[in-house]
C-alpha cells in the first residue's frame, strides 16, 4: 500500500444504516470499507482478498462475531481485529479479546474515538511488518528495496508497489481491484497498463535468478508461487 492509499478495511455489520454511515465517514479518515452484512458473506470475501483491519460486530444474524473471531485469527495471526459490540458486559470484552481481537468498541461510540483505534491497529500493523518476504525476494518497505537472494533488485515504483502487495498477501490472491485502489489510479487509464507492469516485473524476477514466479489466477486476479 502507498501511503496515500486508503487502508482496505472488512466490515461485518447486518444494519445497513450503521454501515452505511460508516462507510461514508470513514472514507475521509483514510479508510475504504468493504462490507459484509453476515458471517457467511464475510467468510467468502475474505476468501477472495486481505484487508489492513476486520472490524466485526458481536451479534450477527448468522452466528457470533467472537466465534468468527477465532476461526479467522486460528488462519490468520496478522490481520487486525476489532470487534464492535452493544453489550456492555465485561464478560463479552474478554470473550472478545480471548477470542483473537485486537480491540473493541462499545456501541454506541464516536467515530473520532472509532477513527482512532483504527489507525492504531493499521499503524501498528504496517510498523510490523516493514520487512517482508517470499521466499528469496525480501521487501524493506521503509526504504523501499527489494533484495533476492542477498543482491539489489532495482524496480520502478509501480512495479515495486505491486511486488510489495503480493508479497505482503504471502502467495494469496491479488486482485486487479486491490492493485488499482492501492495504486489510486484512474481505472480506465491505467487497467490497461497493469498487464505491461506485471510483465516487466516477471522478466526483472527471472532475470535475477528469483524462484519466485506471478500466477495469474482466471477470474480473480494474481499470486505469488514458489514452483515445485
Amino acid at each position: 500500500m502507498t501511503p496515500d492509499a486508503p487502508h482496505q478495511v472488512l466490515l461485518v455489520e447486518d444494519d445497513p444504516m450503521i454501515a452505511k454511515t460508516l462507510a461514508m465517514s470513514l472514507r475521509y479518515q483514510g479508510f475504504a470499507l468493504s462490507i459484509a452484512t453476515s458471517l457467511q458473506q464475510a467468510q467468502a470475501v475474505l476468501a477472495e482478498r486481505g484487508f489492513d483491519l476486520l472490524m466485526l460486530d458481536v451479534g450477527l444474524p448468522d452466528g457470533s462475531g467472537v466465534d468468527f473471531c477465532r476461526q479467522v485469527r486460528e488462519r490468520d495471526a496478522d490481520v487486525p481485529i476489532l470487534m464492535l459490540t452493544a453489550r456492555t458486559e465485561e464478560a463479552t470484552a474478554v470473550a472478545s479479546i480471548d477470542g483473537g481481537a485486537d480491540d473493541y468498541v462499545r456501541k454506541p461510540y464516536g467515530l473520532l474515538e472509532l477513527s482512532a483505534r483504527m489507525k492504531r491497529l493499521v499503524q501498528r500493523r504496517a510498523k510490523d511488518r516493514a520487512s517482508l518476504a517470499f521466499g528469496p525476494v525480501a521487501i524493506d518497505t521503509k526504504r523501499r528495496m527489494v533484495v533476492v537472494d542477498g543482491r539489489d533488485l532495482h524496480l520502478g515504483k509501480r512495479e515495486f508497489d505491486i511486488l510489495h502487495l503480493l508479497v505482503r498477501e504471502g502467495g494469496g490472491a491479488v486482485t486487479r481491484e486491490q492493485i488499482l485502489a492501492m495504486l489510486d489510479c484512474d481505472r480506465e487509464i491505467y487497467d490497461r497498463t497493469i498487464d505491461s507492469h506485471l510483465s516487466h516485473l516477471r522478466r526483472k524476477l527471472k532475470d535475477a535468478g528469483a524462484a519466485v514466479r506471478i500466477t495469474a489466477i482466471y477470474g480473480v486476479g494474481y499470486r505469488l508461487e514458489m514452483p515445485t
